[in-house]
């Protein structure tokens, strides 16, 4: 099942420089506004709203990381929003510009969030931190455990 790892970042061009300095391609940039809605601590429901569509996303806490259990395109967004407003209740919305990188098997991406700050985000199998340590040579990394809608509260 796929996974992420988030650490918290405070100059994004210099770990874009060292991304690209290990061999980190970078792909696409895309402005994003995330809809998040109350749920139980540790799960993170949201629709994701960028250049390339709508996306449902689930995601729970688990062992220091994030489990990716659903991002699923969505025809019906608003639809969609609309329910999930009715049944949870809006969190709050987020706006952000994610970076894109690829390496190894990982994606890789930069979040720059409104009013939150600068993120790393590895998603892929089965992740270590050792993939942020030894792979992307980043020193003392602080991995943040809590999903962004609770880092803006």
């Amino acid at each position: 099942m796929a996974e992420e790892l988030k650490i918290r970042i405070h100059d994004y061009r210099k770990v874009e420089e060292k991304l690209t300095d290990i061999g980190a391609n970078f792909t696409e940039e895309l402005n994003v506004t995330d809809t998040y809605f109350k749920q139980p601590k540790g799960n993170v429901l949201k629709v994701t709203q960028d250049e390339r569509g709508d996306f449902l996303v689930k995601l729970r806490a688990a062992k220091g990381k994030f489990r990716i259990l659903k991002y699923e395109k969505l025809d019906n967004a608003e639809q969609i929003k609309k329910e999930l407003s009715s049944r949870f209740g809006i969190k709050c919305v987020l706006k952000k510009k994610r970076r894109f990188f690829a390496f190894g098997g990982y994606t890789i991406n930069i979040n720059i969030i409104e009013g939150v700050g600068e993120f790393l985000v590895v998603e892929g199998e089965n992740l270590s931190p050792k993939i942020i340590t030894e792979k992307m040579r980043i020193n003392n990394p602080e991995f943040i455990t809590a999903s962004f809608d609770e880092l803006k509260e």
